[in-house]
């Protein structure tokens, strides 16, 4: 085969390989390739369900980094309205974790009234979430104010079990501001609309 030397034809062999090339996958830029949306990440919801148990509740403040001790724990009977009691410290202060068998046996037990006071016999705080009751502070002597480092510790206890067991019903010589508001009541359905004439 033989190739002319003429310009005409070399031009033309030019531009063909130029168009060869150009559809081989070389095409003019244009906006940037999409990219994947993020993944969403999901956010474990840490709220217990009823029957909560009393170390779960534990298990949770001691994983919040409180000072806390145990001393020792108590079960219930089988007719008994308490399934376990924990006694401890969170910084040598009585703490006592309650789990009882519905939230109903803990209100008749304990015949739980937020609206009213502590009184000497009671714990200076006293948080009710499902079925668990929490004390927190002495409960011989005298109802007194406890001091900002109390105070500062029942702050803290609230931030760990609040997520926990909400809504926190307390009873507290210094009510303690809870973080979770409590879950909006279900809407009630509705009665279908009547069809106009």
């Amino acid at each position: 085969m033989r190739v002319s030397n003429h310009p005409g034809w070399l031009a033309a062999i030019g531009l063909a390989v130029m168009a060869v090339v150009g559809a081989c996958g070389s095409t003019p830029p244009s906006s940037p390739p999409p990219t994947a949306a993020p993944t969403p990440v999901i956010t474990p919801d840490p709220h217990l369900s009823e029957p909560a148990t009393a170390d779960q509740v534990f298990d949770a403040i001691r994983r919040g980094h409180l000072p806390l001790s145990v001393n020792n724990a108590t079960s219930g009977t089988p007719n008994s309205p308490v399934v376990k009691k924990i006694n401890a410290a969170l910084d040598n202060w009585p703490l006592i974790i309650t789990e009882f068998r519905t939230t109903a046996a803990l209100r008749t037990a304990v015949k739980w009234d937020p609206t009213k006071p502590p009184v000497q016999g009671n714990a200076p705080y006293a948080f009710v979430g499902l079925n668990i009751l929490i004390e927190f502070g002495p409960v011989t002597g005298l109802i007194a104010t406890p001091d900002a480092t109390r105070q500062k510790e029942a702050v803290d206890l609230i931030a760990v079990v609040d997520p926990l067991l909400w809504p926190l019903e307390q009873r507290s010589v210094v009510p303690i501001p809870t973080k979770t508001a409590t879950p909006p009541a279900s809407p009630s359905p509705s009665a279908p609309a009547s069809a106009a004439p």
